[in-house]
């Protein structure tokens, strides 16, 4: 988050970076998936009862992570990137093999994920073979792959977390590679109708009675997008999809998934200043597709350092005496 501020004062003016923007753009997203949100997943899934990696994997993962962060910071997709990253797929391969027998379960959101992996990861070598022949051939599968391990990996996880099944999983796993697909590489009717369907399957959180109810609406705006991209309401440019992942994650990704990595609650009147926030960051962020005027980007910037502020005071709370987490036992809605 920190790097993202710095990038987003940097757009106004306000501050210098004395590192290419783009490594700093990298570094700061590859963190975010390789740092946050895959962490996130495997508490998602062991809070649904699937067998998660253990501390000597994890912290082989945390150097690699490092290592990665440090190659994108000091050289973009250099050698350093590209081995740190690859030993971080690596142990993501390695970790959906407990899941497979999941994938019995019909309605098993869990059950999308190691195709899910699979799938998103068969993105880089293409990658890697356009990135410097066909650079908007590779923008379009780097979008893909990035899309895909949100609604094959992270989403998914996320509603197993919650106990929340928006219905048959290969269900969701076709509406949602389509979906990828659609807002990456393959733009076209069909790949618009599967994000249209995914729209409708990622709304199930909003009728859950298993979240508060910040936690259940921020849930909409999401479904709400989607369908909007999917309908060509809004435009599928780099400023909506920044601004749609930026919210997707802050809100209903970190909000659902709070009870199984914070160790106190937070009470919803912060949430919803939090949302609030994120909120304002990504709209302003999506207004770029419409307008290039100066106060998209100081609003953008603004409110991504309340952000910041935000999560630090949020994990200064969680100082203290640790609660008892959750029952991971229960059917799944």
């Amino acid at each position: 988050m920190a790097v993202g501020v710095w990038l987003r004062w940097s757009t106004v003016g306000w501050v210098a970076l004395p590192l290419p923007f783009d490594n700093l753009r990298h570094a700061h997203s590859h963190l975010g998936y390789f740092g946050l949100l895959f962490p996130l997943s495997w508490l998602a899934w062991k809070a649904a009862g699937a067998s998660t990696p253990r501390a000597n994997v994890l912290w082989l993962y945390t150097v690699f992570n490092l290592v990665s962060f440090l190659g994108f910071v000091r050289a973009g997709y250099g050698a350093v990137a590209i081995v740190g990253s690859t030993v971080v797929a690596g142990v993501w391969v390695w970790s959906i093999g407990p899941l497979l027998p999941r994938m019995r379960r019909s309605r098993d959101p869990l059950a999308v994920v190691p195709l899910g992996v699979v799938l998103s990861l068969a993105c880089v070598p293409p990658i890697a073979l356009t990135l410097r022949t066909h650079p908007e051939m590779a923008q379009g599968l780097v979008s893909t792959f990035l899309s895909g391990l949100l609604f094959l990996v992270v989403l998914p996880s996320t509603l197993a977390a919650a106990r929340i099944s928006p219905g048959p999983w290969p269900l969701l796993l076709i509406s949602g590679g389509l979906g990828a697909l659609a807002l990456g590489v393959l733009p076209g009717v069909p790949t618009r109708l599967g994000l249209l369907a995914y729209a409708g399957l990622i709304s199930a959180p909003t009728l859950s009675r298993r979240l508060r109810p910040h936690a259940r609406i921020v849930w909409l705006p999401v479904a709400a997008g989607l369908v909007g991209l999917a309908l060509g309401l809004l435009p599928n440019s780099r400023s909506v999809a920044l601004g749609a992942i930026h919210f997707l994650i802050l809100g209903p990704v970190l909000a659902t998934l709070a009870p199984h990595w914070l160790p106190r609650e937070l009470p919803d009147w912060a949430w919803w200043l939090g949302h609030g926030l994120w909120g304002s960051m990504s709209g302003a962020l999506v207004a770029q597709a419409f307008t290039l005027a100066p106060w998209t980007w100081s609003a953008a910037a603004l409110a991504g350092t309340g952000t910041l502020v935000w999560w630090v005071a949020a994990l200064i709370a969680q100082l203290g005496p640790r609660r008892d987490g959750p029952s991971t036992t229960g059917e799944t809605e």
